[in-house]
């Protein structure tokens, strides 16, 4: 089917259904209009101080002709309840006592020893002499045990990281340490103290 064909069958199709509809259309306009307020069959007409109803039907429209005479019905009044112009507020206030801040744990000492062994001119060298350091770079304790070293020669039997073990105990593993690999691990100090 051409364009210009279906063009002119919606053309047609438009025509008829306006032709179909005017007299409806016509009809609709000529109904008189519907009054502005119809009368609500639910509501009591005329006016009224009060209706009886019980719990149940508070929220309802209208109060049943049946709890009028029972027990157990409550009168609604339309009148609001008498308040006070204006009611006296009051602050108060309770202290409540806070505990100290914790105290800030103390600087760790630095632990040097001025000692003559090969280990405390190489702790003299990694670490300037301090058995406690952790600088953050890895590398921990005088001899600068890496925490993977540190363990793969028992460290870990004395503490978790080198910088928390002693002077004593860090030179224990790197006695281990040195007996596999001579000073090779320390190359830069191995160097400088012309270590084989």
């Amino acid at each position: 089917m051409s364009l210009v064909t279906r063009i002119l069958l919606l053309t047609v199709v438009s025509a008829a259904g306006i032709v179909l509809l005017a007299p409806l259309a016509a009809r609709t306009a000529a109904t008189p209009d519907v009054p502005a307020a119809l009368a609500e069959p639910l509501l009591p007409s005329g006016p009224t101080s009060g209706f009886l109803g019980d719990r149940g039907t508070l929220s309802a429209r209208y109060a049943p002709p049946a709890a009028a005479g029972r027990a157990d019905a409550e009168r609604l009044d339309p009148e609001p309840m008498p308040t006070p112009a204006t009611a006296r507020m009051e602050a108060t206030l309770h202290l409540v006592a806070t505990p100290p801040p914790p105290a800030a744990p103390a600087p760790r000492r630095a632990t040097t020893y001025a000692g003559d062994s090969v280990w405390d001119d190489l702790a003299r060298c990694e670490s300037g002499g301090n058995w406690s350091i952790n600088t953050g770079n890895g590398y921990y304790g005088g001899l600068q045990f890496s925490y993977g070293t540190w363990h793969d020669y028992g460290g870990g039997e004395f503490a978790d990281y080198p910088h928390q073990a002693s002077r004593a105990e860090q030179i224990i593993v790197a006695e281990r340490l040195r007996a596999e690999r001579g000073y090779a691990p320390w190359p830069a100090c191995r160097a400088k103290l012309g270590l084989p």
